[in-house]
């Protein structure tokens, strides 16, 4: 419920105002009174409301300096002035200078029922934009203010869950990813880094019947695809809001910790015992390396690729971290570079070795990738002026878009074209100057756009398995991200 301080210096007409919201505006509640601006605004800095009504005419201090104070030092909070007739020219001018609306007297209590519930649809904006700028901030591993939690997470207790499909994201090629937030009709929040992982922060009451390690596991498996392999982690017990902060945090810091191609992991945050850091043995680490670049100053590239091979099974046997992988695989392919006359520049090394750990769904997948990026330079590729053209990259956009509804995967579409997942990942950043999974997802809204224009009346659900989705919510927060607004509101503004 909305927050209301009523500030009036009749007591009649303070308690008149009092009762027309409480029995005519569910949606709000009015935390405290005050019968002068003076008296109001130290109320207001001790509760912090969402809104505050006033009368034009108070002792100490009048409705129009409060309300100026309060915008000045509160400006998220909202305002709504009541005046006479006489006065109606002052409080006019008044919403000119910050006040939200103005209610003339005497208070009729349709007139209240339909600012407030003009003024809801504002706060209920407000407050979605708010949270999802604090889990932003938070799942950027920044601190945020707790009573600003406290005020637009208003529920007591939560429980909160992260579920990552495939790979962590990309952390050099930031343009590839896209944020998802939850729509805002939806009371839990939901948050991905990317379109692949969201993180559920859902209020207990909504649970009912259901315990949140069911509900979290139902919506992990309703999710799942084909080729993916899942990251879950959660918290099976509920906590106040003020631990908030310090939940994502852990959820985040386990997920980078645990993650491992191929593999599917749900781990219990509250009663397991996790790893917390990754562990690099230096003096191991450099007796690989070392071993690795004898073999290649030998120039037997055979028996190199035997050797690597080698390693990524013992590493997939030892079920080795995903982030501790990418650092031997970029230390490999530095020193490969190194001893070669010709060699990739480092963002382009950084964008392959992303693109191959984004898309991999296991470790030989991701050793076929990285094998392909490590020798590049060493053996001819006498395809790749045929494959390298904007003619053959038409083919393959063509393809994509006559296949929008299958579920299409940069795998199939290199099996389709006979080409390497390295080389495909190539093509889109050199055609698109994005990566692949952008470039569908991106054709997929597009497509959905033209089938809401065409039919008008068309079901959203009709419209998400048109264009590839199962989850109808999946694809509604999806095209809110990248559309500015969700299919629903898109339909009704055709």
């Amino acid at each position: 419920m909305y927050k209301v301080i009523a500030v009036d210096d009749e007591p009649g007409a303070l308690t008149h105002i009092c009762t027309i919201i409480e029995k005519k505006c569910p949606a709000y509640n009015v935390i405290g009174t005050a019968e002068n601006g003076k008296e109001a605004l130290e109320l207001v800095r001790e509760l912090q409301p969402d809104l505050v009504i006033c009368d034009v005419k108070m002792p100490l201090m009048n409705g129009i300096t409060l309300v100026s104070l309060i915008k000045k030092e509160f400006p998220n909070i909202f305002t709504i002035i009541i005046s006479g007739y006489q006065d109606f020219e002052f409080a006019k001018g008044a919403i000119q200078s910050g006040v939200c609306d103005y209610i003339l007297k005497p208070v009729i209590p349709s007139n209240i029922q339909k600012v407030l519930a003009e003024l809801e649809v504002k706060l209920r904006q407000q407050y979605y934009q708010e949270r999802n700028a604090i889990i932003h901030m938070l799942c950027k591993g920044r601190s945020y203010d707790n009573n600003r939690i406290n005020q637009y997470f208003s529920y007591s207790r939560y429980y909160c869950a992260i579920i990552r499909k495939n790979g962590l994201p990309r952390r050099f090629s930031k343009s590839s990813n896209m944020e998802i937030y939850s729509d805002i009709h939806e009371i839990m929040t939901i948050y991905g880094r990317d379109e692949m992982e969201a993180l559920y922060i859902i209020p207990q009451e909504l649970l009912f019947e259901k315990t949140f390690e069911e509900y979290i596991t139902r919506v992990k498996e309703e999710g799942r695809l084909e080729n993916q392999y899942i990251t879950m982690v959660f918290g099976k017990h509920s906590f106040p809001v003020t631990q908030l902060q310090q939940k994502v945090k852990d959820l985040y810091r386990v997920l980078d910790t645990v993650s491992v191609v191929g593999l599917d992991q749900v781990l219990n945050l509250d009663e397991e015992a996790i790893e917390k850091e990754i562990e690099f043995d230096h003096n191991s680490i450099n007796r690989v390396l070392s071993n690795l670049e004898y073999v290649l100053q030998e120039q037997n590239y055979d028996k190199l690729k035997k050797e690597l091979k080698r390693l990524y099974q013992n590493w997939k046997a030892e079920k080795k971290p995903q982030l501790w992988m990418e650092h031997m695989s970029r230390q490999i392919i530095y020193i490969m570079n190194r001893n070669n006359k010709e060699y990739s520049p480092l963002i382009e090394c950084e964008y392959m070795i992303e693109d191959a750990f984004f898309y991999a769904t296991s470790v030989d997948e991701l050793m076929e990738n990285l094998l392909d990026i490590m020798f590049k330079y060493m053996k001819e590729t006498k395809s790749c002026g045929k494959v390298d053209s904007p003619e053959f990259f038409d083919l393959i956009k063509k393809h994509i878009d006559k296949n929008l509804d299958q579920n299409l995967t940069l795998q199939s579409i290199c099996k389709t074209f006979s080409v390497s997942q390295t080389y495909m990942s190539k093509l889109f950043r050199k055609y698109e100057n994005q990566s692949f999974n952008r470039y569908l997802t991106m054709a997929r809204m597009l497509r959905a756009t033209q089938l809401m224009q065409e039919d008008h009346e068309i079901f959203i659900k009709d419209v998400a398995a048109m264009v590839g989705f199962k989850d109808q919510f999946y694809f509604s927060r999806i095209f809110r991200s990248y559309m500015g607004k969700c299919p629903s509101d898109y339909l009704v503004e055709l």
